[in-house]
């Protein structure tokens, strides 16, 4: 019976709690530091940011903290987006894991 009342609350406790989604952070807004320390401090954010050529629809990237925040078998690897102070933010990605690589 105490196991039933300990499932039952746990149940309800995880129903009353919000969901937690993914935090999403405009690129071109914010300076190459923030966007960094932003996704540090989330450990997952869809960045979005303008295309580097000219006009168009915005493009997304889903920046890590490190690899271990990656799904499966994938590995952090670097990349760069537009921010307001630099053209070349450096930020970490997920890339699958393949053999092909050296």
């Amino acid at each position: 019976m105490k196991a039933q009342i300990t499932v039952l609350a746990a149940l309800a406790v995880f129903a009353a709690s919000p969901a937690s989604a993914i935090e999403r952070l405009r690129t071109d807004t914010r300076s190459c530091a923030e966007i960094q320390s932003f996704v540090r401090a989330n450990r997952a954010v869809i960045l979005q940011y303008p295309p580097s050529r000219g006009s168009g629809p915005l493009l997304y990237d889903r920046a890590v903290a490190n690899s271990n925040v990656c799904l499966g078998n994938g590995f952090a690897e670097q990349s760069y987006v537009p921010s307001k102070d630099t053209r070349n933010c450096a930020i970490w990605i997920c890339s699958p894991t393949t053999d092909l690589r050296p």
